[in-house]
């Protein structure tokens, strides 16, 4: 394609292909394992690599994720189940590569993850809108949907730890997913405590294991987020930061 081409609307592409393509020639262009494959520069936003995925199909191709040899839907599922680290050392990921899907979906997403985080004795929360008062007027409906997040982490006795932002502590909110946390697990203990320090959401168990979530609770399904696991130094990092908070109530 010329560089004139390249600028024309999508009727200027050519028509697709109906024969299999042909790749028997020896040209350095033929496709050969991870030993010459392709890329970006500047790596593709997101919506362009849709576009290009999408356009790849109508002209006999599947676009994969080449380095790894996986598909889109391995990737999706690679990231539900270990989060974007598992790329970061393969390929420049961000943000945006997580869908936005239906607040049911997304919970059950969150729901897997809190399973795999799986606290016995305690668990630290970092999340400044937590009880936020835009819920105030459907409390119970988004404590519902908190404590159904939660549930799989939720065990008899756990002492659960919410640093919260002052201006965002809604005591009719508070109340509402306490009372459904409770309801769920008879002697969960819940301490909140304000803090301006935390923007991003952390949820620490056991002073072991952790995730980082790119949206609070009121969002998860709303909006584009991704959620992944923090390695152990991470985690130590965290719980400096929440120790420094903590202190004065200790």
């Amino acid at each position: 394609m010329t560089e004139s081409d390249s600028h024309n609307s999508a009727e200027a592409w050519p028509t697709p292909m109906k024969a299999t393509v042909n790749s028997n020639d020896a040209g350095r262009f033929v496709h050969n394992g991870d030993r010459n494959s392709f890329q970006f520069d500047p790596p593709l936003a997101h919506q362009d690599a849709l576009a290009l995925a999408a356009r790849a199909e109508q002209l006999g191709y599947q676009m994969l994720f080449r380095e790894a040899g996986f598909s889109q839907a391995a990737v999706q599922a690679q990231l539900v189940e270990r989060g974007p680290s598992a790329f970061l050392n393969l390929a420049r990921l961000q943000e945006d590569i997580s869908p936005k899907e239906p607040p049911a979906t997304a919970e059950e997403r969150m729901k897997f993850r809190m399973r795999k985080l799986a606290p016995i004795a305690s668990l630290v929360i970092t999340d400044p809108y937590l009880f936020t008062g835009s819920r105030s007027k459907d409390c119970e409906a988004y404590a519902a949907a908190v404590g159904n997040i939660i549930s799989p982490a939720l065990t008899e006795g756990l002492h659960i730890t919410a640093i919260v932002s002052p201006s965002q502590n809604n005591g009719k909110v508070r109340g509402a997913v306490e009372a459904e946390l409770r309801a769920r697990a008879k002697d969960v203990m819940l301490s909140v405590v304000e803090s301006d320090d935390f923007h991003d959401r952390f949820w620490i168990a056991d002073r072991a294991r952790g995730i980082v979530i790119g949206t609070s609770f009121n969002k998860i399904g709303r909006r584009i987020f991704f959620v992944d696991d923090l390695s152990e130094a991470d985690v130590a990092a965290v719980l400096a930061e929440v120790d420094q908070v903590l202190d004065p109530y200790s």
